[in-house]
């Protein structure tokens, strides 16, 4: 939108400009987070060079606007630029990606983003955080003293169990204007949101939904990247002391200890284990011990850990139902051994191999010579109990050789040398 600027206006612009050299800069501010964070969900825009729609913006409030400059209000797009109009900054996205994209906006006053993240095992009360980057994508000075600014609305509700959205404590949250700046500037926004008590019932669903509280005209231009909402596992203590959590092998299993050193109305601990540190199921529960002033120790077994990173956590539950999580700690668990003998060292014509596997699976056998140079692969499936494999090498002139098996996870079974007589 073209300014006729009075001469006050020009005069503010050169201000602005003075004063934004000595105080802006195109760095971040401090970054918004809680203690203890565990991302629930988080929106990056993706990456690309061509411009894209967004299901989560809302047709209410924008429209999508495939090609051409975003001259109009209320139109937007998915894209890896800032400068969707002439006098807008250049910029790359927030997330750093090659072709990163970001959400650009030409605003008015609207609700425009809305998401729902679904928790199936369901939410814990507690305190949550919501954080975006944001940035005014008018230059300095666009707009003289009547420019608009981005005034950007948080509102955080969870799903009841009458199936009514309910606002978080701390919702709605009012974040501040955007301001221009001489340089492109992401600016750090959000804030922290409480899920009360909801007894027996844990919500399954939080929606998040962001407006922009500023009318439409000259100003109210921004680009948004990297919103992400989590929850805040340290934001309050346990209703416990725990002193200690760990677990360590033991025989095929995994054996999981801890120690309070006084408990308050504790009615149990569910242990539960997890294979990403993301989706948790419950091995065993263990009887608390109710009210105590000493030292109480306390074991688990899992029987039946995974091979590979084993991820725990104690889940500890009051008698009224209110729960609270300890750390997570984890373990390595190795799989069953798999035992290779090369039966021919030194070999003619043929390298043969025995297997003694508990499982079926496949594997890759290569041979280099000494300069690392590969020269025989074969990839072998291998069934359960004793198995031989054959690699042939007649081709092969005589010297010293590597041998090198892996197995699908890339794990080295066997390396060593082997001769070609």
């Amino acid at each position: 939108m073209k300014q006729n600027f009075t001469l006050c206006s020009k005069l503010y612009v050169v201000f602005a400009l003075l004063f934004s050299a000595l105080f802006f800069t195109n760095s971040v501010n401090a970054q918004i987070g809680c203690s203890g964070e565990r991302v629930l969900w988080l929106e990056t825009f993706g990456t690309g060079t061509t411009s894209t729609s967004s299901p989560d913006v809302l047709t209410s409030g924008l429209t999508y606007q495939d090609t051409g400059s975003l001259v109009n209000e209320g139109v937007y797009r998915i894209i890896d630029s800032t400068q969707q109009k002439p006098e807008w900054h250049v910029s790359a996205d927030h997330t750093g990606d090659v072709n990163g994209k970001m959400l650009v906006v030409n605003g008015q006053a609207e609700t425009f983003f809305q998401h729902t993240i679904t928790e199936a095992n369901g939410f814990l009360e507690g305190n949550y955080n919501i954080s975006l980057y944001v940035m005014n994508v008018d230059t300095l000075g666009i707009c003289g003293t009547n420019a608009l600014l981005t005034k950007l609305t948080f509102t955080v509700e969870y799903l009841s169990s009458a199936n009514t959205w309910i606002a978080m404590t701390g919702s709605p949250l009012v974040a501040a204007s955007v301001p221009q700046s001489p340089t492109s500037t992401w600016v750090n926004q959000g804030g922290s949101f409480t899920l009360p008590s909801t007894g027996n019932f844990l919500p399954t669903q939080i929606r998040i939904t962001l407006g922009d509280g500023t009318i439409g005209g000259c100003g109210n231009d921004f680009a948004m990247d990297d919103v992400k909402f989590s929850y805040c596992a340290a934001a309050g203590p346990m209703p416990i002391e725990l002193t200690s959590f760990t677990a360590h092998n033991k025989g095929t299993g995994v054996s999981l200890d801890w120690s309070t050193s006084q408990e308050l109305n504790n009615d149990y601990f569910d242990i539960e284990k997890s294979v990403n540190a993301s989706d948790w199921t419950v091995v065993t529960r263990v009887k608390g011990a109710g009210n105590s002033q000493t030292v109480k120790n306390y074991n688990a077994f899992d029987a039946n850990p995974v091979s590979g990173i084993n991820y725990y956590r104690l889940k500890q539950v009051d008698f009224d139902g209110k729960s609270k999580y300890s750390k997570t700690v984890s373990i390595k668990v190795d799989g069953p051994k798999t035992e290779i003998s090369v039966l021919t060292n030194p070999f003619y014509n043929t390298l043969s191999v025995t297997f003694n596997s508990a499982t079926s699976q496949t594997v890759s056998a290569r041979l280099m010579d000494i300069t690392g140079k590969l020269v025989a692969a074969e990839n072998w499936s291998i069934t359960s109990g004793n198995v031989r494999k054959d690699l042939s090498a007649g081709a092969l002139n005589q010297g010293m050789y590597i041998l090198t098996i892996r197995n699908n996870s890339g794990e080295i079974l066997y390396n060593g040398k082997v001769v070609k007589q």
